[in-house]
This record gives C-alpha cells, sequence and structure tokens, in this order.
C-alpha cells in the first residue's frame, strides 16, 4: 500500500520508546530506499539531536526554516523548511536543537498534540511517503507523530526479547483510549542484528513467536558502514550500495510497499 486511496502520501512514524535501537537509522536509509525507487518521499526529523538532518548532510541555520518553527506556528509555509538531499526524490524537513524547548513552549496551547498533523496536511500530494524520526522518549513531540501519521514502525534490537518491545504498543493502545484516535503498529524491524552474538537467533525466534506477521521480512545487519555513511552525510544507498545494510533496506522498503 503506497498510498491511502486518497492521493495523499502515506505517514509512518519510525518510533520507539528507549534509546539505541538504531531508529533514526531506520528512519533515513528506509526513506532513501523509498525515493530511489521513485517514490518520492518526504523525511521529518522530530528529533530535537537533530541526527537524521546531519545524517543526510545538512545542517539547518540560525535563519532556517524547520520543524520547530513548523510546530510552534512560527511559519506557515511549509515549503520554506523543506530542503533537498542528495538522494534523487528524498526531501527533508530538517530539525534543530532548538526543538528541545518545544514542549515546554507548547504546553497549554490549544492542540498542541496535532501541531505536526496539521502542517503535513500542506504537504503536496506529489509525495507517496511521509516518514517520521522520532526522539527516543514518549512525550509531546512523539505523540505529534502518531497522531499525525497513525501508523507506528518499530526498530527492535536484533537481541531484543519482546518485553524490550512491548511497552510502545501499551502506550499506542493508552493514547488511541485517551484520545479517541487509531494509530497502529504497522511492523516491527529487527535491527543491528549480529547472528555473531549469542542468543541472537533465539531473540529474533521469540519476537517471531510473539508478533507473528507484526515482523517484517527484513533483518538490518549490523553493518560498519552505516555509521560511515551517517558521518558522511549520505544515506547507505549511495554511501555503499553493495553493501549487507543497503539491500537489508531494499527488503525493508519491500515489505513497507505491500503493508
Amino acid at each position: 500500500m503506497i498510498s491511502d486511496g486518497s492521493g495523499m502520501a502515506r505517514r509512518i512514524a519510525v518510533t520507539g520508546i528507549k534509546g539505541g535501537c538504531g531508529r533514526t537509522t531506520v528512519a533515513v536509509n528506509l526513506s532513501a530506499a523509498l525515493a530511489l525507487r521513485g517514490h518520492k518521499t518526504l523525511l521529518v526529523d522530530l528529533d530535537p539531536k537533530a541526527d537524521a538532518t546531519s545524517s543526510l548532510g545538512v545542517e539547518a541555520g540560525p535563519d532556517s526554516a524547520t520543524v520547530y518553527e513548523l510546530l510552534l506556528g512560527l511559519e506557515e509555509n511549509l515549503a520554506r523548511a523543506v530542503v533537498g538531499t542528495a538522494a534523487q526524490g528524498l526531501h527533508l524537513i530538517p530539525s534543530a536543537m532548538k526543538l528541545y524547548g518545544a514542549e515546554l513552549e507548547l504546553a497549554g496551547e490549544p492542540e498542541r498534540a496535532k501541531r505536526l498533523l496539521r502542517a503535513l496536511e500542506k504537504v503536496e500530494k506529489g509525495y507517496a511517503f511521509v516518514i517520521v524520526d522520532c526522539p527516543a522518549n514518549f512525550g509531546l513531540l512523539t505523540l505529534n507523530a502518531l497522531l499525525a501519521c497513525g501508523q507506528a514502525l518499530v526498530p527492535a534490537l536484533g537481541s531484543s526479547l519482546p518485553s524490550a518491545v512491548e511497552g510502545i504498543f501499551e502506550l499506542i493502545g493508552a493514547v488511541n483510549a485517551e484520545l479517541g484516535e487509531c494509530a497502529k503498529v504497522v511492523g516491527l524491524t529487527p535491527n543491528m542484528v549480529d547472528k555473531r552474538i549469542a542468543g541472537a537467533a533465539l531473540a529474533i525466534k521469540r519476537l517471531e513467536e510473539k508478533y507473528g506477521k507484526g515482523l517484517v521480512r527484513s533483518r538490518i545487519r549490523l553493518d560498519a558502514r552505516l555509521p560511515e555513511a551517517a558521518a558522511a552525510g549520505k544515506p547507505i544507498q549511495l554511501f555503499a550500495p553493495k553493501s549487507n545494510a543497503a539491500y537489508d533496506f531494499e527488503v525493508l522498503a519491500d515489505d513497507i510497499m505491500v503493508m
């Protein structure tokens, strides 16, 4: 399923409730894989650390429009915040450290949990996908991403047991119950899989037993080229197109397109 049937972009939040699961790596390289397959894609960096922004070789200047300005209503023209990347068909709404203050600044504001949704409603219909890279904590920014997207892709460490990812299901269920929403996890993707680690195969097996079809087909292998690509400001498909990780993200893109 490439769009929601209305001609609008399909929106997916890449999220989790703990750091270190490779969330940004998945968001950046999945977005690039989709774009390089001809599906125009917009990546939204909603993490104040701005790792997705730097991983694509972008640096927001002091006068740049970023996701912060969109959320705070300081920039009404979404197009001014969108920048191109080295990957054809992949655009980015960058983040900046000033986003750290957004949750406090939005406290008490009307519909503060739907600021991103309102901004993305202005996205041109030419996009097939909008991918949102969320921060590690489950706060107002991640809530904005879930309400804007309705779908979540959750990276799980290849050595994780089911209990390590159950929290995100519980949190999304609580959000739906409290706000009358219908956000859902569309897939779990095992990430940084290293078969050399004792117990890794068992951990994957237990994830498969627990989540069945909810576990995507792709297994993103641990690959030293991934951090090298991020440091170079390029997605893995452009930095090391013949690497294991480049292949793995192609498979993940295939999975996403049919979900």
